[in-house]
Order: structure tokens, then sequence, then C-alpha cells
């Protein structure tokens, strides 16, 4: 996507972002309880020790987005590790705020936010 998205314009990926905000998500396979578990406590309330905030703070309760925030409930757990590793290791867009809010996540925070997210609600 990022090799794809570097020729639209800021008004062509708002419009893509609210196309697929509004679209409905299929639940998919179970995942670890615990591995979720522990996702959950993080998409809920951040990691305070890593200046991590939660990310229902911006993506919503309910993970389903939040304005100019995209829905992450039900979005592929290799999908969302890699974005959030992208967001660590790659400048983005001016005023992305994913990438300093990703810089705290461990490798397997990542994994955990990115389970419970993909089999939520859980």
């Amino acid at each position: 996507m990022w090799g794809l998205s570097n020729h639209l314009t800021d008004q062509q990926i708002q419009d893509i972002a609210a196309y697929f905000s509004k679209q409905k998500a299929l639940p998919n396979a179970h995942t670890d309880p615990q591995l979720a578990a522990r996702g959950k406590e993080i998409f809920e309330k951040g990691e305070p020790k890593e200046n991590v905030i939660a990310c229902a703070a911006c993506h919503g309760p309910t993970a389903q987005g939040n304005g100019a925030f995209p829905r992450l409930a039900n979005q592929h757990a290799d999908y969302i590790v890699k974005q959030l590793s992208v967001f660590q290791n790659t400048q983005g867009r001016p005023g992305t705020p994913m990438e300093a809010e990703s810089h705290g996540l461990t490798d397997a925070n990542k994994v955990a936010v990115a389970a419970y997210l993909q089999d939520f609600p859980n």
C-alpha cells in the first residue's frame, strides 16, 4: 500500500479512508486468549511506562475509527503488525500521530494488540 499511496493526494487518501471506514467488517478466526487479553489491555489502557496511549483514545472504544482515525476492528493481525512497524521505522506524512505513538510498542506488544483487534470483539 505504501508504494501505491505515494502518488495519491491527501484528499484522495482521505476519501479512500472514509470509504473503507464505512464498510462492515467480518470477524476473523479466534486467537490465543492470553495474547488477546494482553492486547485488549494495551488497546484500552495503553502502556504508560512506555509512553504509549490507549489505542481506543483515537480509534474509539469499539475500534471502529474516529473521523480521521481508521477502523481497526477485525483487521488482519499481520497487517496491523506491519503497519505499526512501518510507523516506527519510517517517516510518514507530516502530522501523522502514529509515528510518535507507536515508538514505545515492543514487538510482543504489537503482536498482542494485533491479535486482539483481529478477533474484535472478543
